[in-house]
Parts: structure tokens; C-alpha cells; sequence
């Protein structure tokens, strides 16, 4: 069987070529186990490279040293083996350096590996550096090199002097905002710092754009409510100068009347007199009734601004006084309070009623607060001691509906 060394120079020269292939392709798979960390491979890699360099090696040195006859016993060895077996030797390795590369790089595209890595955090629009205590740079991307080197004009070498480099939390890199985070962590017991930068322009823009807008609504709430101040108080001078122009109009025509009266007609005299007291009585329930529709407006406006609907069963008892009127309004403010804080409704329901000892004045709301016990604080506490200044009575009830009810005694009630 003819061996290698009997083949002529050209074909042991392909066989050497082949060789050395082999041994570099290993080298490569060996280097590529090594950087994805898989050491099993690696190993394998490196026992695969052993016979790959022994064959390299004995035809190099048959080549060389053939015509002086100083081939060492190992290459006079190997090389007398028939060439079918250099052969099949060959294509053996050929085939394992394949599978070995074959091996790495579907590892590298299948699993996570520190090159995968780096090269997702190269893609992503942030800046990511991490380094030791003593500056040296353990990582970092490559947006956070662009901006190392626009803000000072060097290479990013040293994370301590570029972290010292940056005057605040905000820098402008052209014509983009950037907002620089950083933080210390501790990995396997090794003081690490972490610098990343994140651009915040569109947020900047919207940040500016809605201070602003937030500037002109508030210049616009300022003017809304001097402007409803001014119609109230333009309201109320007009509503003073109505009833001043009214009592001065009947005063002027109660005093005409009771000078054309005669001294000496007692009845003509009872008339004025009872005119008088009609007059005075109407002037009071007047600013009375004045005083209640505003009180009803401000409820109502409240409730309205609250989104609840509010439903007047009866109309309010007329025998009630100023004094109770008055807490019976303070009562409903109350009620429709806490119909929308606490009972989350959007229906109040007043009614009245009465059994012969008291008119009860109910505030019903559709919310739910579930059957618990209700504390009289905060507001309820202030309607109860007003109401006990008036001997009325203040009770809540709480279940299916949320029911505020307030009692005045009738015998305390002004008779009409």
C-alpha cells in the first residue's frame, strides 16, 4: 500500500494544506467555545487540535528535511502509513471543525452569550457604561461613546472622569436632550457604576408645551373667577338698589298716606296702621325669602357641579324660622357632600314629613356605603351641635340607601 511519503511533493503539499486548515479552523472553534463559555467544547476543541498538528507538522518536517535524511522516527513513522488513512483522517477532522463551528454559531444566534449581548445593547437608543472604582471601563455601547466624545472631545476610557465631565443630571448633545442616570451596585462582592443616558427630547418639548398651556389656563381660571366675582357683586348692587328704590317708593307712599289721613277717623287711623305693619312684615319676608334663594342657589349649584340630581319632594315647611331655615340649609350642603364623596350617588332625594311632634327632613341618596356605623365628625359633627343648640335632632341611617334626617320639635315652631 503506497504511504505519504511515497506520493509526490505536490500531493503531500495539499495533504500539509490540509493540515493547517484543520488547525485553524480549530483554533477558531476553540476561541468561540471559549468567548460563549461553553469549557466542555473547548476541551474537546483543544484535544481535536493534538493529531490535526501532528499531521501538519510530520509533513513539514518530511518536507524539509527529506533530501538530508534528517526525518526524526516520529515523522518516518506517521508518514508510512498508506495515504488512505491520511485521507480519511482528513476528512474525519474536516467534518468535526465543521460541526464544531456549526456548533458555536448556532449557539451564539440561539442562546444569550456576552457578544449577543453587547451586540443588542449597541442597537437599543441609550447609553449604557459600567465601571470599577478605579475608572477602568467594563462596558460600554456604542451611543454612549458618541456621547462621550461630543461632550468631551475624547474617547470613553475612564467612567470616573467622564461621569466628573457632566455638569448635571441634563445635557444638550446636537440638538438632543439627554438625561444621565446613575447608580452604584455591588456584583459577586465588586463595587460596580452604572451611568445611562436616555434621550428625552420628545418629553422636554412636551414638558415645556404643557407648563405652558398650564401657565395660560391658570392666567384663564384667574380671570373666569374675577370675572364671576364682579357679576356678583354687580348683582347684589343691583338687587340693594331695587329694594332701596322699593322702600323708599312705599315708605314715601305709607307717609303721603298717613298725612291725608284724619286724626279724629279711629278707622281711617287703624287702616294706616295696619298698612304699616303689612308693609314691615313684607319687607322682612322679602330679605327673608332673598337670603333663602341664594342659599338655594349655592346647593344647587354645588349638587350641579357634583353631578347630582336633586329632588324636592315638598316644597320647605313655611312655620319654620330663620334659625332653622338656616340649618336646615347647612344640613343639605352637607348631604350633598358627602352623596358624592363618601356615597359616590348621583340622585339626592329631600323630603319632609311630619307625626305630630316633629317635622322630619330627610336626605336620601341612591349611593351605596353598605351597613356600617356612620361617625358624626368633620361636617356631621358641626350639624349635630348646631342642631342640639336648637333642640332638633340629627340621625344617618345606612343600608340599601344613605338617609341624613333632621327633626325640629314642632312645639318650638313659629305659628303663622
Amino acid at each position: 500500500m503506497t504511504s505519504i511519503e511515497l506520493l509526490s511533493p505536490l500531493v503531500r503539499g495539499l495533504f500539509e494544506f490540509w493540515a493547517l486548515m484543520l488547525c485553524l479552523s480549530t483554533i477558531v472553534g476553540t476561541i468561540l467555545a471559549i468567548q460563549n463559555k461553553r469549557y466542555v467544547i473547548s476541551a474537546f476543541s483543544v484535544i481535536l487540535f493534538v493529531p490535526e498538528y501532528l499531521m501538519e507538522q510530520t509533513l513539514f518536517d518530511l518536507s524539509l528535511f527529506e533530501k538530508t535524511g534528517a526525518v526524526s522516527a516520529v515523522t518516518q513513522a506517521v508518514n508510512g502509513l498508506p495515504y488512505w488513512l491520511w485521507l480519511s483522517a482528513c476528512i474525519i477532522f474536516t467534518g468535526l471543525s465543521v460541526l464544531l463551528i456549526s456548533y458555536n454559531i448556532h449557539y451564539e444566534k440561539t442562546f444569550i452569550t456576552p457578544d449577543s449581548i453587547k451586540a443588542y445593547l449597541d442597537q437599543i437608543p441609550c447609553g449604557i457604561c459600567c465601571w470599577q472604582d478605579n475608572g477602568r471601563v467594563l462596558f460600554s455601547n456604542v451611543c454612549m461613546n458618541s456621547l462621550c466624545m461630543s461632550l468631551t472631545g475624547e474617547p470613553l476610557l475612564n467612567g470616573n472622569q467622564f461621569r466628573n465631565a457632566l455638569t448635571g443630571e441634563m445635557a444638550e448633545v446636537e440638538g438632543k436632550k439627554w438625561r444621565f442616570s446613575y447608580r452604584e451596585t455591588v456584583l459577586n462582592g465588586e463595587h460596580l457604576h452604572d451611568l445611562i443616558a436616555s434621550d428625552i427630547t420628545e418629553e422636554y418639548s412636551k414638558t415645556l408645551a404643557l407648563e405652558k398651556d398650564r401657565a395660560e389656563l391658570s392666567r384663564i381660571t384667574r380671570e373666569l373667577r374675577d370675572y364671576s366675582f364682579s357679576i356678583d357683586e354687580t348683582v347684589r348692587h343691583q338687587e340693594i338698589l331695587e329694594a332701596k328704590v322699593n322702600i323708599h317708593n312705599e315708605m314715601n307712599r305709607l307717609m303721603l298716606s298717613s298725612m291725608a289721613a284724619e286724626s279724629e277717623d279711629p278707622e281711617a287711623l287703624d287702616n294706616i296702621l295696619s298698612l304699616w305693619e303689612q308693609n314691615a312684615l313684607l319687607l322682612c319676608r322679602e330679605a327673608g325669602e332673598a337670603e333663602e334663594n341664594r342659599a338655594l342657589s349655592r346647593i344647587e349649584s354645588l349638587a350641579e357641579a357634583l353631578k347630582i340630581r336633586l329632588i324636592w319632594e315638598q316644597n320647605i315647611p313655611d312655620n319654620l324660622s330663620e334659625t332653622q331655615r338656616s340649618l336646615f340649609f347647612s344640613a343639605a350642603q352637607e348631604a350633598v357632600s358627602n352623596a358624592s364623596k363618601h356615597a359616590g350617588a348621583s340622585e339626592l332625594r329631600i323630603s319632609f314629613e311630619s307625626d305630630g311632634s316633629y317635622i322630619h327632613c330627610s336626605f336620601t341618596n341612591d349611593g351605596k356605603v353598605g351597613n356600617k356605623d356612620i361617625p358624626f365628625s368633620g361636617g356631621l359633627g358641626n350639624l349635630l351641635r348646631l342642631a342640639e343648640k336648637q333642640n332638633a335632632k340629627v340621625s344617618v341611617k345606612s343600608g340599601d340607601n344613605f338617609v341624613l334626617s333632621l327633626s325640629f320639635p314642632i312645639d318650638t315652631l313659629p305659628h303663622l
